[in-house]
C-alpha cells in the first residue's frame, strides 16, 4: 500500500487530534443525573414507607376499636354477612369476561362517535343545501309567477293574442 505521508505521523496526528474530553465531561454529567435520580427514589421508598406504617398503625387502631363494636351480637352478624357478600362479589369476578365487556363498550364507543361523526357531516351538507335552496327560492319569490323580465317579454313575444 503507498501511501502520501509516513503510516507513524499519520498514527501521531490522529491521536493527537482525537479529543476525549467532550465525552468525558457527557459521562460525568450522566453519572450525575443518575445519582440525582437514585437520590430522589430513595426519597420516594423512605415517603412511602413512611405513609404505609402511619397506614398500618392507624389499621391496626382501627381494628382494635372495630374488634369492641364486633363483640356485639348483632354488629357480628352482619359483619358475618357482608363479609361473605364481599367473598361471594370477589369469586364471581371473571376478569376475563369483564376485558371482553369493556373491548365491546369500546367498540360500540368508536362506532356510536364514528355514526355521530357521519351524521355531523351530512347535517352541514344538509344545512349548505337548504341555505342553497332557500336563496333559490328568493330568487323565484322576486321574480314572481311571471318569472324574470327577459322571461315575460318572450311570452308576450310569442304570444298571438298581444
Amino acid at each position: 500500500m503507498l501511501l502520501d505521508e509516513d503510516p507513524a505521523t499519520l498514527i501521531h496526528h490522529t491521536i493527537g487530534n482525537f479529543n476525549i474530553h467532550p465525552d468525558k465531561v457527557a459521562i460525568g454529567r450522566i453519572n450525575e443525573s443518575l445519582s440525582t435520580l437514585q437520590q430522589a427514589r430513595d426519597l420516594r421508598i423512605r415517603e412511602a414507607d413512611n405513609a404505609l406504617r402511619s397506614m398500618l398503625k392507624r389499621m391496626s387502631s382501627t381494628a382494635q376499636s372495630f374488634t369492641v363494636l364486633i363483640m356485639r351480637p348483632e354488629l357480628s352478624r352482619n359483619l358475618q354477612t357482608l363479609s361473605s357478600q364481599h367473598n361471594e362479589t370477589i369469586a364471581s369476578h371473571n376478569s376475563t369476561e369483564h376485558a371482553s365487556q369493556i373491548v365491546e363498550l369500546d367498540t360500540q364507543k368508536f362506532r356510536v362517535a364514528k355514526a355521530a361523526s357521519d351524521l355531523e357531516i351530512e347535517g352541514e351538507r344538509l344545512e349548505q343545501e337548504l341555505e342553497s335552496l332557500r336563496g333559490r327560492l328568493h330568487e323565484l319569490d322576486v321574480q314572481g309567477v311571471e318569472g324574470d323580465e327577459a322571461a315575460k317579454a318572450r311570452r308576450e313575444a310569442e304570444d298571438p293574442t298581444v
